[in-house]
């Protein structure tokens, strides 16, 4: 299949997939005789992989790390899949106590909100935000 072809199928635009390739995260793939580019199953499971691991912020170094054990499993390197998803469950643990906390203050701040205020020039939440924390 062509480049197109697989962007279709993979739901890539083409930039992306020559991206990957350009990255060494997608293997170049064979050429014709008339220099385009032809892809194969492999590379639309390929592509597939990067795009989910992608959807779940897996950054591109390490999904060249995974996509190296795609199709030749080392079993001391297989620890690595967990390692990676343990690390971002970590980090999405932090941001979400840090989006917590940021929830808290910006409701305390909102409740400093009374709108009749508002017709004397004054705005509590404005006020608030001149104080320091």
């Amino acid at each position: 299949m062509r480049i197109s072809e697989l962007a279709n199928l993979s739901g890539c635009t083409v930039e992306t997939i020559r991206f990957y390739e350009a990255k060494g995260i997608l293997p170049k793939p064979a050429r014709t005789s008339s220099n385009y580019r032809i892809y194969n199953d492999k590379h639309l499971e390929q592509v597939t992989f990067i795009r989910h691991c992608r959807a779940l912020d897996i950054s591109l170094e390490e999904i060249r790390l995974l996509v190296s054990q795609l199709y030749s499993p080392k079993s001391e390197e297989l620890s690595k899949a967990h390692n990676i998803i343990e690390n971002h469950l970590t980090a999405i643990d932090q941001k979400i106590e840090e989006l917590l906390k940021l929830k808290q203050q910006l409701e305390k701040l909102h409740a400093h909100c009374h709108h009749d205020d508002h017709e004397n020039g004054k705005c509590a939440v404005i006020e608030a935000l001149k104080q320091p924390e």
